[in-house]
């Protein structure tokens, strides 16, 4: 594989672009999604051509191929900014080059493509642009502008190749003539389509970093009084200047990007910017030309997220963190200027930004980053669509009347008019949730499972959801309106759905691809909505297997290995030490969080499944012995009920030292805490934000809470949404903060001796390591101090050592003894417990040999793959939380409100179903070189052929399964390994570098020392597979395949895949498997339906 382009003909081209028309798509984009340029009103005149709206795509990853040009115009765009072209053609990309995870960071440059390609694929795009509009029958104006880009200095410029570039972006006669030639079959009409001889007489110029002013005005002048374009000057952010831009940056929105001094030391400065803009305006005035800036260009700053190459030093921000940024230099400008300056912008556009860009007079709008995130292309429909609501809002009649409707009509002078509406924005857009670095941590939906050839789709929700919830069936359930399909989806899995409904820490929402789009799923709140509102209508069969299992521990763990063990047809006894069953759930969550009916109402559907629980009933040595002879499995699950003790804990009592589950408990029964008045909590886990938030209820108006910890509120192990809710209800946080000794006076704590700790470089475990610094004592004073740091087993009835576990088994040392949930893990979830309680009960059954109804996890969705992906193409933002204010919560009541019926059936309807087609790496990469294509789920017994003294003998060997329909090859000549990909795929994997790789190009593929080639010559259809000097090779012909490899020739029927005749043609040789022929006969059926070939 090659970091490196292929160039596909026209002619190759436009048949594949064309090949699932039919089918309703192109380019894997359904029709449905296309812009259709039926709406007059955003139509403006731009160098004397018409533009059917003020938006496009950015000089960058999406304008660079042909494909890219016309995936972005089939879906909206009509402004073309074309990626950079300079003098020096032969570059070498670091890769990766985008890092899109969240803001955009980017270490590519120019055009990676030699100066005559890009101007091959620029006016392949230009043809295909016009054949299509021809072909869809849309209105004779194309309505779309290319706007050439070149860089970097004058000197680049004056060079041949930069000229020949631009003689034949002025006219492209000749070549356009011998490319319609080529594909007159395919487009008999081709000729009578009226497509222009000049591609573009404007042009964008990009300079580099630290390009002196008098260069920068040089060239500007040269372009337009030398070339006569329309000329358009790119400016840096940078021109904000260093303290206002870092307040933004930094301060402002939350983000920790380093923009170092030398970038705006060596950038062009604001004053210069005023007089190269007033010389330039000036001169295109006198050519004749239009003259525009373009804010802004990316931002240089320090390469420090580990993703792009580390020898890149710097990157380039863009993105939403840009936005503000750019947005303020934009009002800066046109406040000097009087809002007489024309500028066009790029700057974290995004679908619900651009119209109040437009009503700025920001146009056109041109995007980059937005469309490197999961939905890709297919997003920009949806801001012509925004648009669209907008003007009807305003009843706006074109963009113009909207710019003075947006300002409520306080003047009908246009630029004024978009001046106000530029000045109300920039005075508020920092102050956007939406530009601000909220997440504790970085999101991403990558998970641990790796990544194949085949059957790759799975939801990184049900992935990481430590009991496996099927959430994409209880989703779809409840969108369509039936929570008791969904409850009983739940319940396969779960049997706290109640509970886990208010408070499972739900690490499956920060695996949500929504978040790549808009928010995260509120999966716990719709699962909250199913449990309170299903009818449970269910059934318990008692079976009877005369098998008994006892249970240590009435907990959430305890009571779901209880549970499925119970269905399983189990005889269970759960011994419980306490008087009520809900271990720590029931004991130590605050109300505030859980309520007591939710507990009951779980545990009530559990004993109804046959489990019986025992109270009071504290397990010894001598009762579990009694238990091991009596039963044939035990579960221990007790749960970790000790609080780890400080390092520093004096030996005899002290006032004001309280245990955190005691406290927890005390408060939860409304008895006596001892709590003082300035309380600190040291820890950052769950226990630590839930002791934190009790204890503010308790203080009072005239108390404080603080919470203390050694690393930053983004290392806290604690649920987010626990220190948010810390957060906003005023408890301070002292982060990077050792406590070292307790001050004590007369027995009564009087406070903590400290160190401040700094972040030191990430370690093993991916977390930062933290040192303390030398000589930063310091003294905090508290009457009161809850050290929530752990804790620990209580187990005394069998010999610790003999608890270990292996890894995902949970079998202990002992035969038919399995331990999980607090016990085994120390204190974790309720989510994780209920998971282990599960998964223990799967291998108990399985052990015993009870056949027992197997986990199903699939749901049909009546869903089509076409809709599914028009579903993928929109962001839909999810409702804001209801919850009680923060002046009403100094009580125990629950401070969450679930949903109601609609707010649940909107929300669940939000889940984009990645369980049945995932296409994320189809999306995001912007160069359409990861496809998706279909087969038909199929089981293969594949047989092996082995050499005996009678001759080859064939006997069965495995199956070969495919189980998806949906699968994905990368097209390796659309691929530069620019990285995105891998970035959103939800695998530990990288899809261009794991699945299958497919050349369209001949001569790509002989000079590739690894990949497929499929070829139809005559009446057959071959594909072709090569790594180094190895050739296989799989053809079909007459309703056979042959598979043929250096070592044998099989014929293979072509209804079943059942192996026929083999010849084995290496003496050494004695066994033949065919693994490899199933994966090229699937490939082969798959990939030849989409190029068209009769399989």
């Amino acid at each position: 594989m090659t970091d490196k382009f292929a160039i596909l003909p026209l002619k190759e081209l436009i048949q594949f672009i064309l090949h699932k028309e039919n089918q309703g798509e192109i380019l894997g984009i359904p029709k449905e999604v296309f812009y259709q340029p039926s709406d007059t009103r955003f139509q403006l005149k731009r160098y004397n051509q018409l533009l059917d709206i003020p938006l496009g795509v950015a000089a960058g990853p999406h304008s660079q191929m042909a494909q890219n040009i016309v995936g972005a115009w089939l879906c909206g765009a009509r402004y073309i900014e074309l990626k950079t072209i300079q003098t020096l053609d032969e570059l070498n990309v670091s890769k990766p080059c985008i890092d899109a995870a969240d803001e955009g960071y980017n270490c590519e440059w120019s055009q990676e493509l030699k100066v005559a390609e890009s101007y091959d694929q620029y006016l392949n795009a230009w043809i295909i642009i016009h054949l299509l509009q021809h072909k869809f029958g849309w209105k004779k104006d194309v309505g779309c502008i290319f706007n050439m880009s070149a860089g970097y200095n004058m000197e680049g410029l004056l060079k041949e190749n930069v000229q020949w570039f631009f003689n034949k972006m002025n006219d492209c006669s000749i070549e356009k003539a011998e490319k319609i030639k080529s594909i007159i079959s395919i487009f008999p009409w081709a000729n009578d389509v009226n497509i222009p001889d000049c591609i573009s007489d404007n042009i964008t110029l990009s300079t580099m970093h630290g390009c002196p002013p008098d260069e920068i005005e040089k060239i500007g002048l040269y372009l337009i009084k030398d070339k006569k374009f329309h000329t358009t000057i790119k400016l840096n952010p940078t021109l904000l200047g260093k303290e206002q831009l870092r307040k933004i940056l930094n301060k402002d929105l939350g983000f920790k990007t380093i923009v170092p001094d030398e970038a705006f030391e060596h950038d062009l400065k604001y004053p210069d910017a005023i007089k190269i803009i007033q010389k330039l305006t000036t001169e295109a005035a006198n050519n004749k030309v239009d003259f525009n800036i373009k804010l802004t260009n990316t931002l240089e700053s320090i390469n420090i997220r580990a993703v792009l190459p580390e020898h890149e030093s710097m990157n380039y921000m863009s993105g939403r963190a840009l936005h503000p940024i750019s947005v303020q230099l934009a009002a800066l400008l046109q406040h000097d200027f009087k809002g007489k300056l024309d500028i066009s912008f790029s700057a974290g556009a995004d679908c619900y930004n651009f119209p109040e860009l437009i009503a700025c007079g920001l146009k056109p709008v041109t995007v980059c980053t937005d469309l490197l995130k999961p939905g890709g292309y297919m997003r920009l429909k949806q801001y012509a669509d925004e648009l669209t609501h907008s003007f009807d809002n305003y009843n706006a009649a074109s963009v113009d009347d909207f710019i003075i409707q947006y300002n409520n009509n306080q003047t009908e002078d246009v630029e004024i008019a978009a001046l106000e509406n530029l000045k109300r924005y920039a005075a508020k857009v920092s102050d956007f949730s939406e530009y601000q670095k909220t997440s504790l941590n970085d999101l991403s939906i990558k998970t641990n499972r790796s990544l194949g050839y085949f059957d790759c789709i799975a939801a990184p929700c049900v992935d990481t959801c430590p009991t496996n919830q099927n959430i994409p069936s209880y989703m779809y359930h409840t969108a369509t309106e039936n929570p008791d399909l969904a409850y009983e989806e739940i319940i396969k899995t779960n049997p706290f759905p109640t509970v886990t409904g208010m408070i499972c820490d739900h690490p499956c929402q920060m695996k949500c691809t929504r978040m790549n789009y808009d928010d995260a799923l509120k999966i716990r709140e719709v699962k909250r909505f199913v449990a309170e509102n299903a009818i449970n209508n269910e059934q318990i069969e008692q079976k009877k297997q005369g098998i008994k299992a006892v249970v240590i521990g009435a907990g959430p763990s305890g009571l779901s290995c209880a549970y499925y063990l119970a269905l399983a047809g189990f005889q269970v006894n759960v011994y419980e030490e306490k008087v009520n069953a809900g271990g720590m759930v029931q004991s130590v969550i605050p109300g505030f969080r859980l309520t007591d009916e939710s507990i009951a109402t779980d545990i009530k559907r559990i004993q109804e499944a046959g489990v019986e629980i025992h109270y009071g009933h504290k397990v010894d040595k001598a009762f579990f012995n009694e238990l091991c002879k009596e039963n044939e499995y035990i579960y221990i699950a007790t749960g970790a009920q000790l609080s780890k003790k400080l390092d520093f804990t004096p030996g005899e009592a002290v006032d004001g030292l309280l245990d955190p589950l005691v406290f927890l408990h005390l408060a939860k029964t409304s008895q006596n805490t001892g709590l003082g008045k300035n309380v600190a909590i040291i820890g950052g886990g769950n226990t630590a934000m839930d002791a934190a938030r009790t204890a503010w209820r308790l203080v009072g108006q005239d108390g404080s809470v603080t919470i203390i910890y050694r690393r930053t509120i983004a290392e806290m192990p604690a649920d987010a949404g626990e220190i948010r809710a810390v957060m906003e209800e005023g408890i301070k946080i002292l982060e990077l903060t050792l406590p070292e000794s307790l001050l004590i006076e007369n027995g009564c704590v009087k406070g903590i001796h400290c160190s401040a700790m700094e972040l030191k470089a990430k370690g093993s475990d991916s977390r930062s390591q933290v040192v303390k610094l030398e000589n930063s004592e310091f003294d905090l004073y508290f009457d009161t101090i809850i050290p929530a740091i752990g804790q620990d087993l209580a187990i005394d009835f069998l010999d610790k050592t003999m608890l270990k576990a292996i890894p995902g088994e949970y079998k202990t040392k002992v035969p038919g003894i399995y331990i999980g949930g607090d016990a085994l893990r120390g204190a974790a979830t309720a989510i994780n417990a209920i998971g282990d309680g599960r998964k223990t009960a799967e291998i108990i059954i399985k052990t015993a040999k009870v056949t027992s109804e197997a986990l199903d996890n699939t749901t049909q969705k009546d869903l089509s793959y076409h809709e599914l992906m028009i579903k993928k193409s929109k962001r839909i933002k999810t409702e804001p939380q209801h919850e009680k204010p923060v002046a009403l919560r100094r009580n125990f009541e629950a401070v969450s409100f679930p949903l109601n019926e609609k707010e649940a059936i909107r929300e669940a309807s939000r889940c984009l179903y990645c369980d049945v087609v995932c296409n994320i790496c189809v999306t995001v990469c912007p160069n359409f070189a990861n496809y998706a294509y279909q087969v038909k789920p199929q089981i293969i017994h594949l047989p092996k052929a082995i050499v005996t003294d009678k001759g080859i003998v064939l006997e069965n060997d495995k199956i070969f399964e495919i189980k998806q329909s949906t699968q994905i090859i990368n097209i390796t000549d659309f691929c530069n390994e620019c990285g995105n990909c891998q970035t959103f795929c939800p695998t530990s994997g990288a899809p261009f570098k794991d699945k299958p790789h497919f050349y369209l190009n001949i001569k790509s593929f002989k000079d590739a020392e690894k990949g497929y080639f499929i070829n139809k010559i005559k009446d057959r259809t071959v594909l072709i597979y090569k790594e180094k000097q190895s050739i296989k090779t799989l053809t079909f012909i007459n309703n056979i395949y042959i598979y043929e490899t250096d070592q044998l020739t099989a014929e293979i029927s072509g209804n079943d895949f059942n192996v026929g005749k083999v010849v084995i043609k290496a003496a050494c040789v004695k066994e033949a498997y065919f693994d490899f022929a199933a994966e090229m006969y699937v490939l082969m059926k798959g990939v030849g339906i989409m190029m068209n070939y009769e399989i």
